[in-house]
């Protein structure tokens, strides 16, 4: 599976349980963009490009959900690939 996604502000990444995740991109332009993957190993950014993170949280808590959200200082064009792991490459 591959996917191109462009002008990203904001991305969520989220364990949804066990090694399922979820994927959900944020655009100005564009309509929110929500991908679903199952057996995960992990999560992957390869850039080429400086990749500017405004802010970001990570919450890894037992108790809670696993998520990752990230604001980006400017809209950034992703390729989302799976080969066994979630692959972003900044494009």
């Amino acid at each position: 599976m591959q996917q191109k996604i462009y002008d990203v502000e904001m991305m969520y990444i989220q364990n949804t349980s066990g090694n399922d995740y979820t994927v959900e991109t944020m655009s100005r332009r564009s309509k929110n963009i929500k991908l679903n993957f199952s057996n995960v190993d992990g999560v992957e950014i390869n850039t080429q490009k400086p990749l500017e993170i405004k802010n970001s949280f990570l919450s890894m808590s037992d108790s809670g959900s696993k998520v990752w959200n990230m604001r980006f200082a400017y809209p950034t064009n992703f390729n989302i690939k799976f080969l066994g792991k979630i692959i972003f490459e900044v494009i």
